[in-house]
C-alpha cells in the first residue's frame, strides 16, 4: 500500500490534498482525543465507574 498516496478533497470551495499518512494519523490522535473526553466527561461529570 502507497502511504504517501496523496487524497484529493474539497471543502467548500477549497481543494485539500494530503497524504494518506498523515491523514490516518490525525484520524487516529481524532478518535483518541474523543474517546478520552468522553471518558472524563463521564468520570468528573458525577458518573459513577
Amino acid at each position: 500500500m502507497d502511504w504517501k498516496k496523496p487524497i484529493r478533497f474539497k471543502i467548500g470551495d477549497v481543494p485539500w490534498e494530503i497524504p494518506l499518512n498523515v491523514l490516518l494519523l490525525l484520524g487516529g490522535i481524532t478518535l483518541i482525543l474523543m474517546i478520552l473526553g468522553a471518558w472524563l466527561g463521564f468520570r468528573f461529570g458525577g458518573g459513577k465507574l
